[in-house]
């Protein structure tokens, strides 16, 4: 359990049940925003050189917010469970953000089999972000609770 109050943890932005924060997807929601910019003008896509990987608790040591402490507990006292879950979506989506950004980089825009990757890329980049929003609100847990259910039916 987290030495901090329900209020200390909800003014975090960090949901009570997963004990994680929102706040971290900001650093995918802005890579994305960038990526989409480099497509159509790939001077932004300079802009992209600046972006740094950071796990979970990396993120929020190294950010400026003011709850960081709270973040960070929470995350250390969420259930074990969620809390793996959660960090192999995020690991994927370093990944996968990392490497397409490398991509875009170095990419022709010209080219059409490129840009046309690089596409599938943002796509799949969304789809991170969704499936880390997911753990984050506990969906993903729930979803997982549902097909044990259905599961355990047949």
């Amino acid at each position: 359990m987290s030495p901090y109050s329900e209020q200390e943890i909800l003014a975090a932005n960090v949901n009570p049940a997963t004990g994680l924060a929102t706040d971290y997807l900001n650093l995918f929601n802005e890579a994305i925003m960038l990526f989409e910019m480099g497509l159509d003008m790939p001077d932004m896509a300079e802009e992209l050189a600046d972006w740094k990987k950071r796990g979970y608790v990396e993120h929020f040591e190294k950010s400026g917010f003011e709850l960081k402490d709270v973040v960070i507990s929470a995350y250390h006292h969420a259930p074990a469970d969620l809390r793996c879950d959660f960090d192999d979506v995020c690991e994927r989506a370093l990944a996968s953000f990392d490497s397409s950004i490398s991509i875009l980089m170095s990419s022709n825009l010209d080219d059409p089999a490129a840009r046309a990757d690089l596409t599938d890329r943002l796509r799949d980049m969304k789809a991170l972000v969704i499936e880390m929003d997911s753990h984050i609100h506990g969906r993903a847990a729930m979803a997982k609770s549902l097909q044990s259910a259905v599961d355990a039916l047949f």
